[in-house]
């Protein structure tokens, strides 16, 4: 019978650091469901010595045990005992392997090379680039798994994860100037009278200035 501590094996087995300190939460979502309520109460739940919890065998097989348990600030140490981290080697095998966990929400990756959104129909230029940079990323308000997800995707690229988490929000960025400046020449075309406010033109003027 399957171990349903599985995902925390191959967490900790894909883990490069000797030690890692984890809240419960960061420990649920990992899983992908919640700790039962002797794991928030009762330090034997997370005994080493327990080897027939399945819990416990969840982080033995990966070679890793449990230290300085702290129940009152609701997190917990992992130590590596024994093995390697489970590290891809070559750029082909990044590309096969790397897949986000089951429990993970889904996250587009966008292609390595983006072209600029389109402006407005038929002007032939591009929309106002929106770039976000690498460097205002704080990978350390994510979860794990979210983490994990960017490391991944960004191997794929040959991309930091602070880089692929700039690359995805600089297309979300791109794709919604592109669709408020469609909106807009749809406005423009239904409500074109002489002398009304062009939002888009003084759009259009700032973009233009700024490629100058």
């Amino acid at each position: 019978m399957s171990n349903k501590y599985a995902p925390l094996t191959r967490f900790l087995r894909q883990q490069e650091a000797p030690r890692i300190t984890m809240t419960f939460q960061e420990v649920e979502e990992v899983l992908g469901f919640s700790l039962p309520a002797s794991a928030w109460k009762y330090p034997a739940w997370w005994s080493n010595a327990a080897s027939g919890q399945s819990q416990v065998k969840s982080w033995r097989d990966a070679g890793w045990e449990t230290r300085d348990l702290d129940l009152r600030g609701r997190k917990v140490t992992f130590v590596r005992v024994a093995g390697e981290p489970v590290v891809p080697v070559r750029k082909e095998e990044e590309t096969k392997t790397a897949s986000p966990p089951q429990t993970a929400s889904p996250m587009p990756s966008p292609p390595p090379a983006r072209k600029p959104a389109a402006g407005r129909k038929g002007d032939g230029k591009p929309a106002f680039r929106l770039e976000v940079a690498p460097a205002v990323i704080d990978l350390a308000k994510l979860s794990p798994q979210a983490r994990r997800l960017l490391e991944s995707r960004g191997r794929a690229y040959g991309r930091s994860a602070q880089e692929e988490a700039a690359a995805i929000l600089s297309q979300a960025l791109a794709e919604e100037s592109a669709s408020v400046q469609r909106a807009l020449a749809e406005m423009r075309e239904r409500t074109n009278r002489p002398g009304a406010f062009d939002l888009l033109a003084v759009m259009e003027r700032k973009r233009a200035h700024a490629g100058d």
